[in-house]
């Protein structure tokens, strides 16, 4: 349905019933970017040729595909489907319903409500540190694309200001905040974040982990047990590679969270699986990792302050 355009036996002529099918069976080959929605995550990929009836999609070969997806080319326009086939960064989608071509491939116009149409952003709750010169402000991402993000922060900014954004295991970002509403911040970045470095972050923090945003706050309550953070106190951290056969491979040793997460990212597209785990050999789950670098970033901009 989606690998081919060829047809080796034509329809017979004055058949409209064929005629039509021809045209649904029409693939038009583009490189278009969309926000590849599943049940498991939300993350950007490129529809590489569409026609009515179904397209072809690319997205990063960690990126999880359910039964059923979505891709928004803007907020309001959005195709859905059943994967019919994947090959690694490739998958094939049928439509639930045909789909008007022109129209998708018509220019984008003003949204309803007289805005401009944009690419939809990546909806997720994660924490982040913002710098303004040297104070250090504490924030949640509600939202995030290529070109910008929204934080939730209790701090007021003043419109206009320039800021420096940190995430473990992405680089520092400077941005900025563009406007503010209660407690929503809307920072425009300086540059746009390369499209498969921000994938692979997602992939990584926000997919493989498959963690609920209630599971990563209650690992940051301080009423715990406490048996999350002896276990991510005993050092080292071992990053471990794992093949499809299940043998396991040491690739290295630190004492960081922060750089047991470079590592990680580093080194998790030449293994079928990669792991941390602690002094003990237990392993540690990623989002345990992500807090225990920002308690250790927040320990660094404390001693320079003191």
């Amino acid at each position: 349905m989606i690998e081919s355009d060829a047809h080796s036996d034509p329809a017979p002529e004055g058949v409209q019933a064929d005629d039509d099918r021809r045209k649904q069976d029409r693939h038009i080959a583009m490189l278009r970017l969309a926000k590849i929605k599943t049940e498991s995550g939300e993350g950007w990929g490129f529809i590489k040729n569409l026609s009515a009836t179904g397209m072809m999609i690319e997205v990063h070969p960690d990126f999880e595909l359910s039964n059923d997806v979505s891709a928004l080319l803007t907020e309001e326009q959005e195709l859905t489907g059943t994967v019919r086939w994947r090959k690694n960064a490739l998958a094939g989608v049928e439509f639930h319903e045909p789909i008007d071509v022109s129209k998708v491939l018509a220019k984008p116009n003003e949204t309803k409500v007289g805005r401009i149409a944009r690419l939809p952003r990546i909806e997720m709750q994660h924490p982040i540190n913002l710098y303004q010169g040297s104070k250090l402000i504490h924030a949640d991402i509600c939202d995030i694309s290529p070109a910008g993000i929204c934080v939730s922060t209790n701090f007021q900014f003043e419109i206009g200001k320039n800021l420096r954004l940190s995430v473990p295991d992405l680089l520092d970002i400077s941005g900025t905040v563009r406007w503010q509403s209660g407690n929503r911040v809307g920072i425009i970045f300086s540059q746009r974040l390369p499209l498969d470095d921000i994938m692979v972050w997602l992939s990584t923090f926000y997919r493989t982990t498959k963690m609920e945003t209630d599971e990563l706050a209650a690992l940051n309550k301080s009423g715990n047990d406490g048996a999350t953070d002896r276990a991510a106190d005993s050092l080292p951290y071992h990053i471990i590679g794992h093949d499809d056969l299940g043998k396991e491979i040491l690739i290295d040793t630190m004492d960081s969270a922060a750089e047991a997460l470079i590592q990680f990212k580093a080194t998790s597209k030449f293994f079928y699986r990669v792991s941390i785990r602690n002094a003990d050999n237990v392993e540690l789950s990623i989002g345990t990792i992500v807090l225990r670098a920002f308690d250790e970033e927040r320990a660094a901009s404390k001693s320079q302050l003191s």
